[in-house]
């Protein structure tokens, strides 16, 4: 399943990449790999890849004119298949410690157009018109795991 992480941060692409790392592994108590070239950086576990763009903005700037927030990083994600819930558990982690960490704006999307999360003007909020895979997966108990406080409420594709 591919998603899509847009952050609006002062933290530079390098050390977000790093922190990105350090947590991947913090949380799967197993070392995450980190590779860097001049388009991205790309964060591999076991459960999922992450790459942090560098050089294409066309997703940042689509994001900032569709849903009309300010952001200034993509992060493509990939969680695999036969890991895919113990990937996203792990990447709820990942994201609840970057919404400590980073104080922005924040839009996670599904598939490239599904708003799931987003957070603007500091509230996070979180999609609850969700289509019937989405609501068997985005549970409250897997919510927790951002471990910051949230509202519900429809967020447009």
């Amino acid at each position: 399943m591919d998603y899509e992480l847009f952050l609006l941060s002062n933290v530079g692409v390098n050390s977000l990449g790093e922190m990105i790392e350090r947590f991947t592994t913090e949380y799967a108590n197993k070392k995450a790999s980190l590779s860097c070239n001049d388009e991205e950086i790309v964060i591999g576990s076991e459960l999922f890849s992450m790459a942090l763009e560098i050089e294409d903005i066309s997703d940042i700037a689509f994001v900032r004119n569709h849903y009309n927030l300010d952001v200034n990083i993509c992060i493509r994600i990939q969680l695999f298949g036969n890991t895919f819930y113990q990937g996203l558990e792990l990447l709820f982690k990942i994201i609840g410690r970057l919404i400590r960490h980073i104080d922005g704006n924040l839009l996670f999307l599904e598939d490239g157009s599904a708003q799931l999360l987003r957070i603007e003007t500091g509230q996070l909020i979180v999609n609850n018109a969700l289509d019937q895979y989405q609501t068997k997966y985005l549970t409250t108990s897997l919510l927790s795991l951002l471990d910051c406080p949230y509202i519900e409420k429809e967020l447009s594709n």
